[in-house]
């Protein structure tokens, strides 16, 4: 099995290609101690796409990008380096563009395509109806056609409907009416393709349809070169684009239907993306599928390229487990594979599946909470509840937050799993005859809502004893909620908990079928009800509103993280850890920041309350006398204003107060004068991605406008705010930074693979996408890398305290980077295969100090690194650096070696098995002691 050690995650696109990365990038790499490279999709995508998710082949590297013969340099590169590659791969879907072969093709030939059954529709399942729509109009079609905004076009001997830069295939049968519409009669030529026309209207045979209508339009495109011909086919064009009614006969005749995207959120006819119309779903159960898609993958990881697989939004599959079998079967027992998976607070990833583990959501939020002063719960709900006027539960929130999305944009899936259930005969003509009108549609609507994960992987009735428990138990929840459902509840809890246990193997095939569908759609909603919205309307506090994180959580203990961390070494020593992704909503050390307010409670709720009552006239008076923004909205532009903006002193890349010298490096977020735009931009998706002041999904105007015009005033330097804002913004950016030092530290030791998101070698203060992609400069880190290895003059305690004092300017978590991944390197098989010991501290302090050991053999490797330490100092009334641990200690296991090294050379021996605090903090609060065979 393929060891990664660790990973640094590339956006690659067009302004960062396999040449920039080869020439600028590679060389940086192996300097800085990476060991495998974790590229975004690299496969062909939507012109200029700059995540490569929107892929429309699978099959060919994107040309924006470089080539595969690139690639396969690039690995040679990387294999005499010691380097190997993990590729992010997107089996769930594609784009819904013009470049997408497959389809196209389908939208061409409906079901006589060879790519009918690639994609979740009508032609490859029961599950939907109708034709594929194509929800591309602003207005319905008779508007659209009358502007002219919908015409006919001909290119590369094919007829297109285009719609702007929208242009879709027009179907063999109705070429004819386009060739006969000219005011000439047809020409020989032009009759001969008619006559051909026909005869091609009566294969029924895919192979022989499109080898047939290949023949056709490459002898239309021969024919057109003449000019004759090319005029008499120009004037049918014209023609038919100046006779409405046959336009809309042929818009409206497609295998395709043109709508509009309001009419997507109460009917859908095909598997989309979350709620996103332009990203379309495969039918990636479908062995034939599933081998086509993965063909150039196979032959990359055949071939050594591809050492390891990153399977993008796992949830979106129908059957997860059997698409994990058959890519391990494909691709062998030594690659690795991570999957992208969202777990709740109580949830495991299922152990039988034969994969390395998640790619690191779950090591995020559980470094999050370790950081969350748990004390802080109630202070901070209570004010958050007193400023909104609403103290409902959470759970209660996160519920509305659901049904709201179901009900406003995911209708039509709602439709399709209810009608569903009727056409597989789950349930006889009297027992739905004894259902209230809409009962049976709403329940199911229900279990949707009241799913709390994303989703269930059963993928047989009867289903296992943990997930049915699972299951009644959600048909308990829909009870207790609406009670008047209770008729429907018991059928459902019939069809898939009761009948399946001795019904024939026909029933519980339809019922199996049932309920996985059910559960493909428990995912979109989790995710868009309560990531996409929730995360934007409950701000108590916005550290906890991350992807992988949930504001249900403030926080937990040490020993419960011990525990989770032995789990994780006991069951998945190779998942990622991840603290920055290309998803999060937050740069890392912008909720390593905002860790510190739940320190400082109190300190910190005073000084909200004084920015509110300095703000007051800064708010406008919106039409229903209603204040913009309202205090929901305001007090989120504090917590993200404090969290994200640069580093103090900061007013240029890599540059801080006082440091002389410095090389400058362009970290996401360290740009002051660029900070008003990008906030600014971040705000405008907080509030359409909230929901609360749009229609549709459309922001309304004179709020958007209000709330730039009240963060433009806080921004400005010259107001009495932002002389308040500075000074409390420095005190907490200076607790954040050993906050984001504590943060790495366990991201490069816990069990697990370490992930850097790129461009977070440095302070990582950027907001949620676009904002955290970024170009990164790699030319600046190399520079910084080589300044800070030549400095061997510099004593490392020295080093050590250069770099604190420098520590805005990012290098200090830079250094630690490279120092860690190189002990990666070092002690690799320590790191991947050595036990977690949970290691007790003793001591005045010992709620302020998290201890452990890596231990492999005789090799050790101890950590401790402090928490909560703001508060610590506000009790003690001195800085970080001269906190007195007073007698506080360290235990060790009674055969622990007796001396250790630090990672500052220093020597340090333990007496009576026992390590000081306050000796093992220094220079610096981070003790990484090691003591290898």
């Amino acid at each position: 099995m393929y060891n990664p050690v660790s990973t640094y995650r590339i956006q690659f696109q067009k302004e960062f290609n396999f040449d920039q990365f080869d020439k600028l990038a590679l060389p940086y790499f192996h300097n800085l101690g990476v060991s495998t490279i974790y590229a975004s999709p690299v496969f062909v995508a939507v012109p200029e796409s700059v995540h490569g998710y929107d892929s429309v082949d699978p099959n060919t590297i994107n040309p924006e990008i470089g080539t595969e013969d690139q690639l396969r340099a690039i690995n040679q590169r990387l294999q005499q380096a010691g380097m190997g590659w993990l590729q992010d791969i997107v089996p769930n879907h594609m784009a819904y563009h013009a470049t997408n072969h497959w389809l196209m093709d389908t939208l061409e030939k409906g079901s006589l395509s060879r790519f009918a059954a690639f994609f979740d529709t009508s032609l490859s399942t029961s599950f939907f109806q109708g034709r594929i729509m194509a929800p591309f109009l602003s207005e319905s079609l008779d508007e659209t056609l009358k502007k002219g905004d919908l015409t006919l076009d001909y290119a590369d001997a094919q007829f297109v409907l285009a719609l702007g830069e929208t242009k879709l295939p027009l179907k063999p049968g109705s070429y004819a009416t386009v060739l006969k519409a000219g005011a000439d009669k047809p020409s020989d030529a032009i009759a001969q393709l008619l006559d051909q026309l026909d005869q091609i209207r009566h294969i029924d045979e895919p192979e022989a349809y499109t080898i047939a209508w290949a023949e056709f339009r490459q002898q239309l495109g021969a024919l057109t070169k003449s000019d004759s011909i090319d005029a008499y086919i120009q004037d049918c064009l014209k023609a038919v684009n100046n006779t409405l009614p046959v336009l809309h006969q042929l818009a409206d005749e497609q295998h395709y239907r043109f709508c509009e995207e309001p009419e997507t959120r109460a009917a859908m006819t095909y598997r989309r993306f979350f709620a996103v119309n332009d990203l379309i779903c495969l039918n990636m159960d479908d062995e034939t599928v599933f081998q086509q898609h993965h063909h150039l993958t196979a032959n990359l990881v055949k071939d050594g390229i591809f050492k390891g697989l990153r399977i993008d939004h796992i949830d979106g599959l129908f059957d997860a487990n059997r698409y994990l079998d058959r890519l391990r079967a494909l691709t062998g027992e030594d690659t690795y594979i991570v999957a992208e998976k969202i777990l709740q607070a109580d949830e495991d990833l299922p152990e039988h599946w034969p994969i390395q583990g998640t790619s690191g959501y779950d090591f995020l939020a559980l470094v999050n909470n370790l950081l969350t002063n748990q004390q802080s719960e109630t202070t901070f709900r209570d004010f958050y509840h007193a400023l909104i006027g609403s103290d409902t539960p959470l759970p209660e929130r996160i519920r509305d937050r659901k049904a709201y999305f179901l009900a406003q944009f995911m209708g039509g899936e709602l439709t399709n799993l209810h009608t569903y259930f009727l056409d597989l005969n789950l349930a006889s003509e009297a027992e739905l005859a004894e259902l209230a009108e809409g009962a049976l549609k709403q329940t199911i609507g229900e279990l949707l809502i009241e799913c709390p994960v994303y989703r269930y992987y059963g993928n047989q009735l009867p289903l296992a004893d943990d997930e049915s428990e699972a299951f009644r138990a959600m048909l308990r929840a829909v009870q207790k909620t609406k009670p008047e459902l209770a008729s429907a509840i018991t059928l459902l809890e019939k069809t898939i908990l009761e009948k399946p246990v001795a019904a024939d193997a026909d029933f519980n095939r339809r019922a199996t079928s049932f309920y996985m569908r059910l559960m493909q759609f428990s995912g979109p909603l989790m995710a868009k009800g309560v990531e996409d919205t929730l995360l934007y309307t409950y701000n108590c506090f916005v550290g906890r509103n991350e992807v992988g994180d949930s504001p249900e959580r403030f926080g937990m203990s040490i020993d419960a993280f011990h525990r989770a961390m032995q789990n994780r070494q006991r069951s998945w020593p190779l998942a990622q850890n991840a603290t920055a992704t290309h998803d999060t909503k937050r740069g890392e050390d912008v909720r390593a920041r905002l860790n510190v307010l739940t320190d400082l409670p109190d300190e910190w709720l005073a000084e909200v309350q004084a920015w509110q009552q300095l703000n007051t006239a800064k708010k406008k008076v919106g039409e229903d006398t209603a204040t913009v923004p309202d205090q929901n909205d305001e007090y989120f532009i504090y917590q993200n204003l404090l969290g994200a903006y640069p580093m103090p002193g900061v007013d240029s890349p890599g540059r801080s107060a006082g440091a002389v010298d410095s090389p400058s490096v362009d970290s996401p977020g360290m740009h002051e004068d660029d900070f008003p735009e990008r906030f600014q931009d971040y705000l405008e998706k907080a509030l359409q991605e909230a929901k609360r002041h749009t229609t549709g999904w459309t922001v309304d105007d004179p709020y958007s406008e209000g709330v730039k015009s009240f963060t433009n005033q806080l921004l400005d330097r010259e107001g009495t705010f932002w002389t308040r804002f500075e000074s409390f913004h420095r005190q907490i950016a200076d607790f954040g930074v050993l906050n984001s030092l504590t943060q790495l530290v366990l991201k490069f030791t816990c069990p697990g693979v370490p992930d850097i998101y790129q461009g977070t070698e440095g302070w990582d203060l950027s907001l949620v996408d676009p904002d955290n992609r970024r170009p990164v400069d790699f030319d600046r880190r190399q520079q910084w890398l080589s300044e800070l290895q030549s400095s061997a003059d510099t004593t490392n305690e020295t080093r050590w305290l250069d770099l604190w004092q420098n520590r805005f300017d990012g290098r200090i978590k830079f250094w630690f980077m490279h120092t860690l991944l190189q002990q990666r390197q070092q002690h690799t098989a320590l790191f991947s295969d050595g036990d977690y010991l949970a290691l007790v501290v003793e001591g005045p302090h010992r709620d302020y100090v998290l201890a452990f050991a890596r231990r492999l053999g005789d090799s050790w490797f101890v950590v401790m690194v402090p928490l909560h330490a703001a508060q610590l100092c506000r009790q003690q009334g001195k800085d970080v650096l001269n906190i007195d641990w007073q007698d506080t200690y360290v235990v060790l296991p009674d055969d622990a070696p007796e001396t250790w090294t630090t990672d500052q050379d220093q020597a340090i021996g333990s007496t009576n098995n026992r390590l000081s605090v306050q000796t093992c903090f220094n220079p610096l609060p981070i003790g990484l002691l090691r003591n290898p065979s």
